[in-house]
């Protein structure tokens, strides 16, 4: 993913991937026993160095290494022999990591509260041992979002928050799931299915995305809905609608500028597709305060 297919977004960091960010929010704008985030890193460049904190931080630490690196919870730690791995330390779990020879980039996010806890005992992700990530362009954009968002409003919406993290941690036990029943997804369907999500509001035909993966029309999207579980155009709709689920929250936008921040010029069909999707018209959700449910 480019920095040009993620400068739209107000108050996102402007310089991924290419430069490091990081943030810790003193006093947190969000620190409710349900949710909280304490600091965030985008592509964080560290020095040859090992980190060590024998009594961890006090909450849960996400990180993703985009290069190899030692980890574990002691001074014993486990080298990788691959970079885009993750680690999960809890809290009170010692946080030990790094590389002592090469400087080594890193992305990560400080959280913890109740939703947490249940997301991640939900999605079955390994605790205090490394795992290897498939993907890595679905967390670093749920950073990005939980950063907009803790940026953006005051206070944040603790329930989106949730939503984006819980969201982020079932996607990655589905990649791991992946990885250790040997499928590997082709890089080309991976490439579409980034496009897709990295720009909703781009006009985007069933043509273009098959051209784009190298098939014909009809055997792309019978590929694709075997990988994803959904037909590409679905897939598409469906960025689209959470997206503009999210954007309602900003009650300076009105309906047909959420529309065609999403890629629709007709706010009629647009809030005829939210509905089917979501049950409930822009309107309607915007008016009581109601969040999706899928």
């Amino acid at each position: 993913m480019n920095p040009s297919e993620l400068a739209h977004s107000r108050n996102r960091p402007s310089a991924f991937p290419g430069m490091g960010f990081k943030r810790f929010f003193s006093p947190q704008p969000l620190g409710s026993k349900t949710v909280s985030v304490r600091g965030i890193g985008i592509r964080e460049a560290m020095p040859a160095c090992l980190v060590e904190r024998p009594q961890g931080t006090g909450d849960y630490l996400i990180m993703l290494f985009h290069d190899e690196a030692q980890i574990g919870t002691s001074p014993v730690m486990q080298p990788t022999d691959r970079p885009d791995t993750m680690m999960v330390w809890p809290p009170g779990k010692g946080q030990f990591y790094g590389n002592p020879r090469q400087g080594f980039v890193h992305s990560w996010i400080h959280c913890e509260g109740r939703r947490i806890r249940q997301a991640l005992r939900q999605a079955r992700l390994p605790l205090a041992e490394p795992f290897p990530v498939g993907n890595i362009s679905h967390f670093q954009q749920t950073l990005l979002d939980v950063h907009a968002e803790v940026v953006s409003y005051m206070p944040p919406d603790e329930i989106l928050i949730g939503n984006l993290l819980e969201n982020c941690f079932r996607e990655l036990a589905r990649q791991l799931r992946g990885v250790d029943s040997g499928i590997q997804v082709p890089e080309r369907l991976l490439a579409v299915h980034r496009l897709i999500a990295a720009v909703p509001d781009h006009p985007i035909t069933l043509e273009k995305l098959a051209s784009m993966a190298g098939m014909s029309p009809s055997h792309f999207s019978a590929q694709f809905r075997k990988t994803f579980g959904l037909a590409p155009m679905e897939c598409l709709i469906q960025h689209r609608m959470h997206r503009a689920a999210h954007l309602l929250s900003d009650h300076n936008m009105t309906v047909s500028e959420i529309a065609r921040q999403v890629g629709y010029e007709d706010a009629f069909h647009f809030s005829k597709t939210f509905r089917k999707h979501f049950g409930s018209s822009p309107r309607a959700m915007r008016q009581h305060g109601e969040r999706p449910l899928n």
